[in-house]
């Protein structure tokens, strides 16, 4: 029997960023839509915008609406609306087995301050398998003084596994 496994580095991921006087509006005049939809990793929420994927969070015990309201709280001023056929295809994307040769591509809109879609982006580059620390990573993007608020940024990432903020490890 085949066993299905998943492997994000198939993945040809694009980003593009949010300006700041968009993010200051705390998403007013996005429209976002959501679904929930299983991944090897159990329930999952993905968030969408029609410039790309804005967020992947976990359902934690079925619950489903605080999965909603964690994401809702990122960006008050947003249109939520639940559309689980325009995520699913994402979802397809991001979590089914590959099913053809070479890599499917992913656009991701990160909706963040310049500081952290500046550490998001520091997060793509660390590459598959790899690991570094927060004070590393301070010091890769050129704020060395900055581990503290490098490691807040990490965890406001609201597409955890697509950008692994799981590669960045205390020192210790």
């Amino acid at each position: 029997p085949s066993v299905a496994f998943w492997e994000p580095h198939r993945l040809l991921i694009s980003e593009e960023i949010l300006s700041t006087s968009s993010k200051a509006q705390r998403g007013s005049g996005f429209e976002l839509a959501y679904g929930f939809h299983a991944s090897p990793f159990g329930e999952v929420i993905l968030i969408s915008h029609h410039r790309g994927l804005v967020g992947l969070g976990f359902v934690i015990g079925q619950d489903r609406a605080a999965a909603l309201k964690e994401m809702q709280g990122r960006w008050p001023a947003a249109d939520f609306r639940h559309a689980p056929q325009v995520t699913a295809p994402l979802a397809q994307i991001v979590f089914a087995p590959q099913t053809a040769v070479g890599a499917e591509k992913l656009s991701l809109f990160m909706l963040g301050s310049a500081f952290e879609t500046m550490v998001w982006r520091g997060l793509l580059r660390i590459p598959a398998g790899q690991t570094t620390t927060y004070s590393a990573l301070a010091a890769d993007l050129g704020r060395p003084q900055a581990a503290r608020a490098i490691g807040s940024a990490v965890g406001r990432n609201p597409l955890a596994l697509l950008v692994p903020c799981h590669r960045v490890l205390g020192r210790n």
